[in-house]
């Protein structure tokens, strides 16, 4: 059947005509992908004719990896690739396909060290490329066997996408959480892409990308401390969402009634045992790393609908306890850590004006100039006892418990959107209980205060200057 629709299709001169003659479609109805699989049916075969076996596993060969006319050859020496190339050109000068050898390249797996002088290939007289790295279906593979090369890759996909987003959301209103919204849905899912098979490290070039993206959000500095901004925003930080898809790939290895699955997978625990590290170990050490030892020994303990979701809520617990312990450990978050009991996503950044959540977010993270934060740095840095208010003449340090509740320069802003309560006679415990308050119409006039009294201090300062 299949040497019937390959002749078919050579007597046609586009794909449209086959269609009609053939198969009785109309033109546009177009069908090229199960058209382009039949016709590659028996590709496999034409390689093996006439060669030992390649890449062998088990009972297994490895002889070739195709996606639609993404094409990996395998060989287990360079004789043998060799063999495959020539056996290719005659396959696709038989049926009329040819291949672009300057888009074809050759990767050499290895521990280090160059490819070998006499390590040449051709594919129709012309000499094919080696490369340390190749791109295959979105994924980089490294001579090494690593994939720090493909985390840098997608880390620049991510960026791009981030920046189209950016500058998509800059034309509408939208609120915080809707925007973290799209975020999730249009560059996590690229910095997240096959994540399965290389996400089990950090990763600091893809995080780099999404803490990015959460100071822009807030309008801080770069500087600011990073467990602030997830803590403010409710975000983890995108290995959770790696690690829940690793262990949830895993499960469905484990528990899958496919044969060659099964077969590879034992390989790779029986390398486990002989001290090897590969996918399967690094699955292990990633469950042990979390207290689950007991589900890699027997993983049909567990459910398979269910487990993702203990096992996620284990690695948001560890990392919020992380969180809280880098707040506490922050020179940078002092005051912050008086007010911010609670993890997660804070409501004022929905409901507030931008220009309200800029100014309150900045000096709920301290990333503004006060004294306390722009004595810390540069030419001007001085001890931190020594950062005094430049603007009245009490002798405090000017902090954010000073700015708002004891300043005097800002009376009159400060009469007008504050409760006499908290700066008549005023403590830390206050200042705490105005920082922490959560009502909307006090979280607006606190906003308000600090907004208008950023701007009176930014005047006067370039007046002292």
């Amino acid at each position: 059947m299949y040497s019937k629709v390959k002749s078919c299709i050579r007597g046609c001169k586009t794909y449209s005509d086959f269609f009609e003659c053939s198969l009785g479609l109309k033109q546009g109805e177009v069908i090229s992908p199960v058209l382009f699989s039949l016709f590659l049916e028996d590709i496999e075969l034409s390689l093996i004719d006439g060669v030992d076996n390649g890449f062998n596993l088990d009972e297994f060969t490895f002889i070739l990896l195709l996606f639609a006319d993404d094409m990996v050859i395998i060989g287990k020496n360079p004789e043998d690739l060799q063999n495959r190339l020539n056996l290719l050109k005659e396959y696709c000068v038989n049926w009329g396909l040819q291949v672009n050898p300057d888009k074809s390249k050759i990767v050499v797996f290895r521990k280090r060290g160059p490819v070998r002088r006499n390590e040449v290939w051709y594919y129709d007289n012309k000499t094919l490329g080696v490369v340390d790295s190749y791109n295959y279906l979105g994924t980089v593979f490294n001579y090494t066997g690593t994939f720090l090369s493909n985390q840098e890759t997608i880390a620049g996909k991510g960026l791009k996408a981030m920046n189209v987003l950016l500058n998509n959301i800059s034309k509408l209103s939208l609120k915080p959480s809707t925007i973290l919204q799209l975020f999730d849905s249009f560059v996590t899912s690229t910095l997240c892409y096959a994540s399965e098979i290389w996400g089990f490290g950090k990763s600091k070039p893809i995080e780099r990308i999404h803490m990015k993206f959460c100071k822009l959000l807030l309008h801080v500095k770069t500087s600011t401390c990073n467990y602030g901004i997830y803590s403010e925003l409710g975000r983890y930080p995108l290995y959770v969402n790696r690690y829940v898809r690793i262990i949830k790939y895993w499960l469905k290895v484990v528990k899958s009634d496919n044969i060659f699955i099964q077969s590879l997978y034992y390989s790779l625990v029986s390398d486990i045992e002989m001290g090897r590290t590969n996918w399967a170990s690094n699955v292990k050490h990633l469950l042990d790393s979390y207290g689950f030892s007991y589900v890699w020994i027997n993983p049909d303990i567990v459910d398979l609908n269910t487990f993702h979701i203990v096992f996620k809520n284990r690695v948001i617990e560890n990392f919020v306890q992380n969180c809280y312990n880098g707040i506490n450990n922050s020179r940078c978050l002092c005051s912050y850590k008086l007010f911010k009991t609670t993890f997660g996503f804070e409501n004022y950044l929905d409901f507030l004006s931008p220009k309200l959540r800029i100014a309150f977010s900045r000096l709920r993270r301290s990333s503004h100039q006060l004294r306390i934060e722009s004595g810390r740095y540069g030419a001007n840095r001085v001890e931190h006892n020594q950062r005094y208010c430049l603007l009245c003449n009490s002798g405090d340090i000017e902090d954010e418990y000073h700015f708002i509740i004891k300043c005097p320069v800002y009376d009159t802003i400060r009469k007008l959107y504050i409760k006499p309560y908290y700066y008549r006679r005023p403590s830390v415990y206050k200042f705490t209980q105005l920082m922490h308050n959560t009502q909307r119409s006090a979280l607006l006039k606190l906003s308000k205060f600090i907004y208008n009294a950023f701007i009176l201090r930014k005047g006067l300062s370039v007046a002292i200057q």
